[in-house]
């Protein structure tokens, strides 16, 4: 009985921060539209310098989608612990009794609802700005889904780091962590437009999400505590 009433609790309380970070985020519309325009601008700036080669455009498609993903989810990365951090939000994470680093994840995860989703739209948008053929959509698709979420965990904990400082230290954190990804996403796009095999690369991607919901998630737990010694 009592397992399940601490189930029920922590439910509420993912619920709960869910449904807050989403209802502020939507009422500050710039939260989900800057990464997305900031995403459409810049693709759409390589067409114009490199030319409209059909055939050069899409070979440089995957370096370029993920590239301007990289940067597009590094706008947000300061804004997911700021005003908890300066509210008091997150005192009430750890006296809550609830297990800390699922309540982060459930922060992360609606951060990238926010953000996350509107880079997969853009992404999408860009292939057709990139000319690149339609049997290559599922892979953008998928290594974008993988992707994008490692990337906000790499950005919670790099906001984590840099609570009360420089945004600029945020990006220094994240940059240097998030090459796997931008190495594996782009080769997944590579193999697909070659028609090769791409699914060792999801694999790779996948198993770096497996290990980053968890790891990264108590990663920022501790990242965030050193805020309050």
């Amino acid at each position: 009985m009592a397992q399940m009433k601490v189930n029920t609790n922590l439910k509420q309380w993912v619920l709960l921060i869910l449904k807050r970070d989403l209802l502020l985020s939507f009422k500050r519309s710039a939260t989900y539209i800057t990464p997305l325009i900031f995403f459409l601008i810049v693709v759409t700036l390589f067409p114009l310098a490199l030319g409209p080669s059909k055939d050069l455009l899409a070979i440089m498609s995957p370096g370029i989608i993920w590239v301007t993903a990289l940067l597009a989810s590094l706008l947000a990365v300061e804004s997911i612990f700021h005003e908890d951090y300066r509210d008091g939000t997150l005192d009430y994470f750890f006296i809550s009794g609830e297990p800390i680093f699922i309540l982060i994840f459930a922060k992360v995860f609606s951060h990238w609802l926010v953000t996350g989703v509107p880079i997969m739209i853009a992404g999408l948008t860009s292939s057709l700005i990139l000319f690149m053929s339609k049997d290559t959509l599922i892979a953008l698709f998928l290594s974008l889904f993988l992707g994008s979420l490692s990337l906000s965990l790499l950005g919670a904990l790099g906001g984590a780091l840099s609570l009360g400082k420089s945004a600029i230290l945020s990006a220094v954190i994240v940059l240097p962590l998030s090459i796997p990804i931008l190495l594996l996403g782009s080769a997944t796009l590579s193999a697909a437009i070659g028609s090769y095999d791409y699914s060792v690369y999801l694999y790779y991607m996948g198993a770096i999400l497996a290990v980053a919901i968890p790891g990264l998630s108590l990663a920022t737990v501790e990242a965030i505590l050193l805020n309050y010694e």
